[in-house]
């Protein structure tokens, strides 16, 4: 099932991103949360504020970025519960087999009107739903397009 929310800036999401995530990380501790951003600011940004808004524990969290070797990311994988990193990051991770897509339970995708085209952010759902259909999308933007067109352009992408 998927989930778009846009609400203008102020209004929101980063609450409802940490809630969303808090609550898919207690009903599946076994399970991955992901959060993805486009800019590794806006990523630091929401890791720091899940642990502030709803105390998700720092010790199950973990920021990946390209900064940090493959072979670092991939005992990541292993030990962490709830990511916050690029698409780009995280496709780089499930196409070396670091992250496996049948483990992953939610996914929120944050400046979710980037979502057009080739972008990096559809090419992660579309990896994680060719191996796992039963995970979750929060899409969240304050931008979602000028028109009805522009935002169902990015609702059908991110769904199919």
């Amino acid at each position: 099932m998927f989930f778009a929310t846009y609400l203008f800036t102020g209004l929101g999401k980063t609450f409802i991103a940490a809630v969303v995530m808090y609550n898919y990380n207690r009903w599946y501790p076994n399970n991955l949360v992901v959060f993805m951003a486009p800019t590794r600011p806006l990523v630091k940004q929401q890791l720091e504020a899940c642990h502030k808004i709803v105390g998700i524990h720092p010790s199950k969290t973990v920021e990946l970025t390209g900064m940090i070797s493959p072979k670092r990311r991939e005992e990541f994988w292993k030990t962490k519960k709830v990511f916050f990193l690029t698409p780009q990051v995280m496709l780089s991770d499930l196409g070396r087999g670091s992250c496996q897509p049948e483990d992953v339970r939610c996914i929120v995708v944050d400046e979710a009107h980037k979502a057009l085209g080739n972008h990096a952010y559809a090419q992660v759902i579309e990896t994680i739903f060719q191996k796992n259909k039963y995970f979750r999308v929060l899409a969240l933007s304050a931008t979602p397009g000028s028109d009805v067109p522009s935002v169902q352009q990015v609702t059908i992408l991110l769904q199919s």
